[in-house]
């Protein structure tokens, strides 16, 4: 069994990121080609089309149809259409949602899924009492890498807020920013605050929950001068 498991990791490992064409009549840039979201390697591209979102999705339905042993994925997901296959060690999906003027737009997406575990740690950000990770995102980038921490707590904002500011020097951290936003209606208070440390910021969102319910944190840290880390 650890024979097999290794043999697994390797394969998906050295197996080369497939190539996604682009939709037709559309403009692509990346959002990221060294991700890693919730411990699982990914690359990410956004696009826009003066094609449909029917066109875009039958071109994805048609062109993920040849070559594979199973049909492509076509379902609804919210207000898009989502289009998934297999490929080796990787799950490709194109996320489609209407534009203006009948056009469309959205977001193509390789997640390396064999060999890969899914992972929620929050690193060395300390967490409130009660607060649960709800994602983590990982880029590198040239010159710099980021990590970028959700949390959801119980505890109200300004809490949250005094718990940072106690922690964080304490761990070495200059705070070098704060600012807040009282609270509207409909909208929600939040709080921006700003630490760093060496060659690291860490930037810290704060926003109030639903109903004034707890509150919801990103804390987005970023190393700069470093070069990218392939996954």
């Amino acid at each position: 069994m650890i024979v097999l498991c290794a043999a697994i990791g390797a394969r998906a490992g050295s197996e080369p990121w497939p190539e996604i064409a682009p939709p037709p009549k559309a403009q692509v840039e990346w959002v990221g080609d060294s991700l890693r979201v919730n411990g699982v390697p990914m690359r990410v591209m956004r696009f826009q089309s003066s094609a449909s979102r029917a066109e875009v999705v039958e071109y994805y339905r048609a062109y993920w149809s040849g070559g594979y042993p199973n049909r492509p994925l076509v379902a609804p997901q919210g207000s898009a259409t989502l289009v998934g296959q297999v490929h080796g060690p990787y799950y490709m999906t194109a996320r489609v949602r209407d534009g203006a003027n009948q056009s469309s737009q959205g977001t193509i997406t390789v997640s390396r899924i064999l060999g890969s575990r899914v992972d929620r740690s929050a690193g060395d950000l300390p967490l409130p009492p009660g607060g649960k990770v709800v994602s983590v995102v990982e880029a590198n980038d040239p010159g710099r890498r980021s990590r970028e921490v959700t949390v959801a707590s119980h505890s109200p904002r300004q809490s949250v807020v005094d718990y940072y500011q106690m922690t964080l020097p304490a761990a070495g951290w200059s705070q070098v920013q704060a600012n807040d936003k009282p609270p509207t209606e409909p909208g929600r208070g939040g709080s921006f605050l700003v630490f760093q440390r060496g060659r690291d910021e860490l930037q810290l969102s704060i926003v109030d929950g639903a109903q004034g319910r707890g509150c919801l944190t990103v804390a987005n840290r970023v190393t700069k001068d470093t070069g990218p880390v392939a996954f």
